[in-house]
């Protein structure tokens, strides 16, 4: 038997940089400052920084802030955020690199509505801290593969961040829960090959205590168009895991996911399908695995109108458990899920439904979203989001109706110069009869959302 604990809610917010990096087409690569040291070698630097600050009414359906541990609440929270994090770095002619740095956050006043982070929660720690060789540059005719091998503390995803892209949970004395500046796997070892349209990933990763601390070994290949898109299958198997504090036991689960992201068809190659489907199974020391999620989502670029507005639709699936007690784990687990792809709503789907409530687990979701750059440095959005449950209870709570939420989200992000990005955004969620029933209140929740980013 089994004991049942509750799904720890994922953090709602999103590195900022990475947010403008992908929606504003004219977002710079990092401002470093860079010097060539002779004997083949140059020197980079650089120094990123964000501010966030977000309030909320009726949080968590009128319960207020909830802590994650130890369920006291606490009314509607309002919050700031700071991080700063300084990077220096190497780059030999003979292929070999290495780069560090140091992340410090800090959370203000209430602290997030999971009770993730309270105020003066925050601490400096290192981000990154890893080295590596490359051979070289492919050919202009791509006759020899690019190797490219490296250990230490780095960031690493997979696609569009669906299962691996995020590989700490800025949680607790981290500070930070919205922004998320900390994102690198503690421990990797990994081994990149491309060679013509062929890409490569074999890796080791481990993930930070306040996850459960999973080490994990597996490889991703990918077939790349010319476009950018690509057609990929991912396999991992978890080795090994804490006892779960926050998570059910994850030690022993093997994950094996196909996908194509952005694939354009030549009948039809103003559309950008993305699509995701994954197997979670295996026996570990205390479970059996036995889940699997999928989406499907089309987006159509009308290249040709002002502004170049861009509409989709998505369908995404994550299964859920109805038989709470046994020794099989039959919900999805969301894993290392990420804000990885291009715009807000990504895989956390939902700035109130997906950042607070329902964590791609347990749930199936339709998701409209239209964008539009009224300027190059400018993008505007809305996103209206339906969602409801699999099975018939929200984190054990048995509920008599499916249907969760509905949620509307309106953002704007501003790439004010080159350094300096601004976004803002609004929510409201709707709750439906399974949201009251599970979580114990039904009033429409709202957030409002500010965050700045400095790049150096």
């Amino acid at each position: 038997m089994r004991e049942r604990r509750a799904a720890a809610p994922a953090r709602t917010g999103r590195r900022l940089a990475s947010l403008c990096a992908c929606l504003l087409l004219s977002q710079p690569s990092h401002a470093e400052w860079r010097h060539e040291l002779g004997a083949g070698l140059e020197g980079y630097a650089g120094l990123e920084a964000g501010f966030a600050a977000i309030t909320m009414i009726n949080a968590n359906l009128g319960l207020g802030r909830v802590n994650a541990l130890t369920g006291v609440r606490s009314g509607d929270p309002t919050w700031t955020e700071v991080f700063i994090e300084p990077r220096v770095g190497l780059v030999s002619d003979t292929g070999l690199y290495g780069q560090v740095s140091i992340v410090g956050a800090t959370t203000f006043f209430d602290g997030d509505a999971a009770g993730f982070t309270g105020g003066g929660d925050g601490s400096f720690d290192w981000e990154t801290a890893f080295v590596g060789w490359r051979s070289g540059l492919p050919d202009d005719d791509q006759a020899r593969p690019v190797i490219d091998v490296s250990i230490g503390r780095q960031m690493f995803d997979v696609g569009d961040g669906f299962l691996i892209d995020d590989g700490n949970l800025d949680a607790f004395d981290d500070g930070g829960a919205w922004l998320v500046p900390r994102q690198a796997f503690r421990r990797t070892a990994i081994a990149r090959v491309d060679f013509r349209a062929w890409h490569g990933d074999a890796f080791y990763l481990q993930s930070d205590p306040h996850n459960e601390e999973p080490a994990l070994i597996g490889g991703n290949l990918e077939y790349r168009q010319a476009s950018g898109g690509h057609v990929g299958v991912l396999y991992f198997h978890i080795l090994d895991a804490d006892r779960p504090r926050l998570f059910l036991a994850r030690d022993g689960m093997e994950v094996l996911s196909v996908r194509v992201n952005d694939l354009r068809l030549p009948i039809l190659p103003q559309v950008g399908w993305w699509a995701e489907a994954t197997r979670q199974f295996g026996t570990g020391r205390e479970l059996r695995f036995d889940a699997s999620a999928f989406y499907l989502e089309g987006i159509y670029h009308f290249a040709g109108l002002p502004w170049r507005p861009r509409l989709s639709y998505r369908y995404a699936y994550f299964s859920g458990d109805e038989h709470l007690h046994d020794a099989t784990r039959r919900d999805f687990d969301p894993l290392f899920y990420g804000f990885d792809k291009r715009v807000w709503g990504t895989w956390f789907q939902g700035e109130l439904t997906g950042g607070w409530l329902l964590f791609n687990n347990n749930q199936r979701n339709h998701l409209l979203h239209l964008l539009a750059n009224p300027t190059d440095r400018v993008t505007v959005g809305a996103i209206g989001g339906r969602f409801e449950l699999v099975k018939a209870n929200y984190r054990g709570v048995p509920v008599t109706d499916k249907h969760f939420s509905d949620e509307l989200n309106l953002y704007v992000d501003w790439l004010m110069t080159d350094q300096v990005a601004l976004s803002a955004a609004w929510g409201v969620m709707f709750p439906g009869d399974g949201a009251a029933q599970g979580v114990g209140d039904d009033e429409a929740f709202q957030i409002f959302e500010m965050g700045l980013n400095f790049n150096f």
